[in-house]
């Protein structure tokens, strides 16, 4: 085998190679990722008018008894939303995004309210979806 037979696999591979691998990390992104699962204990939901805050999370009981499941991330850009007791309400510390109780939007750049995350009863507690 000559040099410029050697130097045109060795091109024609290492093209290919960088090709496969920009082909499938770009198709990685594309796959939707499959949700994570939380188990949240029945003696760690919280009581009727009260919210629990999780690191992804926030688990609303409101007054009627109805548990509501909130993803914690601003419908705006993504930041970390938080529980201001004071107002009983959510506040986005990015751009000041307001939310009630039920995570419906109340003032804000935020397009929308929060996301509701599913969940499922479970055998002691609830099994709470966070998406991927």
């Amino acid at each position: 085998m000559t040099r410029r037979k050697l130097l045109s696999w060795l091109g024609v591979g290492g093209s290919l190679g960088i090709l496969s691998y920009v082909v499938g990390h770009t198709v990685k992104h594309f796959i939707p990722r499959p949700p994570r699962k939380i188990f949240i204990k029945e003696a760690e939901l919280p009581p009727p008018s009260m919210v629990k805050v999780g690191e992804e999370y926030f688990l609303v009981k409101l007054q009627d008894g109805k548990l509501r499941a909130l993803s914690r991330r601003c419908p705006h850009l993504g930041c970390k939303v938080n529980y201001w007791p004071p107002k009983e309400i959510f506040l986005c510390p990015c751009h000041q995004s307001r939310f009630a109780l039920t995570g419906a939007y109340l003032s804000g750049p935020a397009p929308r309210g929060l996301y509701e995350l599913k969940w499922e009863r479970s055998e002691g507690g609830i099994l709470l979806e966070i998406p991927g």
